[in-house]
């Protein structure tokens, strides 16, 4: 079934499967039903104004509205809308996170009537800016107070989305990792540096798309592969450089020409970068899946259109999942998350529609930030309720009668079946992970209807120090000194214990900040959308990330492994 979509003008299919799952969807009150509506809006949008609402990486020194003392929040104490506007203009309320926790304060005491004279969203906007929030997202860590949306991880700093982890710094999906730095999409690995999409790895550095490493550098596509440095699609090799086998002696003095510069380092990236153009590529990084397609997909069964996601069966349209089963248009999607569509940041739930972060929780619909709740509509901050509508407590009879006027309202005012819309974010565009999946520049942005965050002029101080070339001639001081990019001029700083791992590995000291580090190494990824292409070797029909306008020569599974093996 072919659409137009109400937000881009674009058109976009409806598969089959996405109309059966819809019908799964049912939700009951006494002797009515209810299942969503079809998409009215691409795949695309859909994901766009869905993670328009989560911020992973800029924190911001705000003032709890709880206790009045300084905290760290991700979100801003300036609102991104006009003033007195509920869709942007009012900041939230923040409260540190034990103080969220506590008994004292009570999320019922905000509860409201629906009024059927006024826009859902509206109203629902507004609970969210007099509900506290808390600041970041966390649960369990230790000594990680600049860190969000992570879990049981101990010393690590500006990480984000990411679990168990020790001694971590400037990274994103980090997994059971230990004494890494500025890494993204890391899993079971330790001593690593500026590496990408890298698992069960040891002391690699500027290494992507690899598993089973140990002493590589400059690499890419290595499997099981140790003291490997600029090389390619290399499979359980030793002492090669530029896919050349080299002996020991050989191998290691050729390695000492990049070591502690940043001039050296910029040149062996050139040198990778040129390496990666020209290298046979898989046409998607997909393992052990059956009836698959997207990206960086692992052990998975019938998931469609998916990206990042491992271990889960039957979803489209998800991105970011871990034991996913029978998700649609969902986002960081973590641990049995079942029978849910249209939701962003969920633990261990069931039969959820159009709700952001919900925990441990079963049949929700459009709740923000409520955890191990059930059966509640349009419900923000609450936490162990059942039988709740805008925050205020009804039995479940008051509750199955009320709930289908509500949403009979809001299929009147064509509001039933859509996600909260983007106008309604904290966050501008530029600080959301939607700019990440999409990036537009301000002007695009606000033509499509997102907010912007304007750059604050407190970080963009004339820098106190100009750092040397190479990591021997930094001082001890550098940590007591203001920064500036070398791409975008913001201010950064460096830590104690950043500087002592840099000295460690014989590693200069970034001249960048972290969010241009981060975004440097996003360019590695493509973007989450797919293109029918065919194999460059045996024209294989494929459905790939890469474009048809790109130079890579693509590869399917069968080919590629003709490649490397």
């Amino acid at each position: 079934m072919e659409r137009i979509c109400t937000t881009c003008n674009g058109t976009f299919l409806i598969h089959a499967d996405e109309a059966a799952f819809v019908q799964k969807m049912v939700f009951t009150f006494g002797k009515k039903t209810f299942t969503p509506p079809l998409p009215v809006q691409c795949p695309d949008c859909r994901l766009k104004i869905r993670t328009c609402h989560r911020n992973e990486q800029y924190l911001y020194k705000v003032r709890s509205a709880f206790s009045g003392k300084d905290i760290v929040s991700i979100n801003n104490e300036k609102p991104v809308g006009p003033k007195g506007d509920p869709s942007g203009g009012e900041p939230f309320k923040i409260y540190e996170q034990d103080e969220w926790r506590s008994d004292g304060w009570d999320p019922l005491s905000y509860g409201r009537d629906f009024d059927a004279a006024r826009p859902f969203f509206e109203q629902f906007a507004q609970l969210q800016k007099d509900v506290p929030r808390m600041a970041l997202i966390s649960l369990g860590n230790e000594n990680s107070g600049f860190s969000t949306g992570t879990a049981y991880c101990k010393n690590c700093y500006l990480i984000n989305s990411s679990e168990n982890c020790e001694d971590c710094y400037y990274g994103k999906l980090l997994q059971k990792c230990s004494d890494s730095m500025d890494c993204s999409y890391l899993y079971n690995s330790q001593l690593c540096y500026e590496c990408f999409s890298v698992y069960d790895s040891y002391n690699c550095q500027w290494v992507s798309f690899s598993i089973n490493c140990r002493d590589c550098y400059f690499s890419s596509n290595l499997t099981g592969c140790s003291n490997c440095c600029l090389c390619t699609n290399l499979n359980h090799k030793e002492y090669h450089f530029m896919n050349e086998s080299l002996s020991k002696e050989e191998y290691e003095k050729r390695l000492t020409e990049f070591r502690g510069s940043v001039s050296r380092i910029e040149q062996m990236k050139e040198l990778r970068k040129k390496r990666m153009q020209s290298m046979v590529r898989k046409y998607a990084n997909i393992v052990n899946c059956q009836d698959c397609t997207g990206d960086y997909l692992e052990n998975g069964k019938s998931c469609k259109d998916c990206y990042d996601v491992n271990e889960s069966q039957d979803c489209r349209y998800v991105t970011v999942g871990v034991n996913v089963k029978d998700n649609y248009d969902c986002s960081n999607m973590y641990l049995k998350p079942e029978l849910c569509y249209q939701t962003l940041g969920t633990i261990e739930v069931y039969g959820c529609a159009f709700c952001l972060f919900v925990f441990h929780s079963q049949r929700l619909l459009y709740c923000d930030y409520c955890f191990n709740c059930s059966d509640c509509f349009a419900c923000c901050g609450l936490t162990r309720k059942k039988f709740c509508i805008f925050n205020k407590q009804y039995s479940q009879e008051e509750y199955e009668a009320l709930v289908p006027k509500i949403i009979a309202q809001m299929e009147k005012n064509k509001e039933w079946g859509l996600y909260f819309p983007s106008t309604f974010s904290p966050f501008g565009y530029n600080e959301s992970l939607a700019s990440e999946y999409f990036p537009l520049s301000q002007e695009e942005a606000k033509k499509q209807g997102f907010h912007w965050r304007e750059k604050d002029a407190r970080d963009y101080k004339p820098q106190t120090y100009t750092l040397p070339d190479s990591i021997d001639a930094t001082p001890d001081s550098v940590t007591q000194e203001i920064l500036a990019c070398a791409a975008c001029t913001k201010n950064y700083r460096v830590i104690p214990q950043e500087l002592a791992y840099y000295r460690k590995h014989t590693l200069p000291v970034p001249h960048k900040c972290p969010e241009c580090r981060h975004v440097e190494r996003m360019k590695l990824r493509n973007p989450r959308k797919l293109w029918k292409r065919e194999c460059s070797k045996c024209k294989k029909e494929l459905q790939s990330t890469y474009s048809p306008d790109r130079p890579e020569v693509i590869a399917c599974e069968e080919c590629y492994l003709k490649e490397v093996f």
